[in-house]
């Protein structure tokens, strides 16, 4: 910024000034990475989301422990762990119809009449 009599004014960089200080000028859009360069689970996301405030200020105290991870990271690592692994629920529940045979026995006379 420039100042004329105490008044701050905007100026525009020239390619001179960015020269003189070392900076490079890249093509518009060079930062981006193109379509399927990136792993999704590479890239974060910014949202806005409501969620219960005892659940915001359980991570937010785990946060605040000796080296402990943002509560955002942590948010995160709970939900990948649910995508990746499913749900304490899911795994019971599929643990329990691979076991019951007579579930078994009906899904196979179910199958094969298809």
């Amino acid at each position: 910024m420039q100042t004329t009599l105490g008044k701050k004014t905007k100026r525009k960089t020239t390619d001179l000034d960015a020269e003189l200080i070392g900076m490079k000028q890249l093509p518009r859009g060079s930062f981006k990475s193109k379509p399927g360069a990136t792993e999704l689970k590479n890239c974060k996301v910014k949202v806005s989301m409501y969620i219960d405030a005892d659940v915001l200020e359980y991570f937010r105290a785990r946060a605040e422990q000796p080296n402990a991870a943002p509560y955002q990271t942590q948010i995160n690592n709970e939900l990948r762990n649910i995508m990746e692994n499913g749900s304490p629920d899911t795994l019971r529940i599929e643990r329990d119809l691979l076991n019951d045979k007579k579930f078994l026995k009906a899904l196979k006379k179910k199958l094969e009449a298809v």
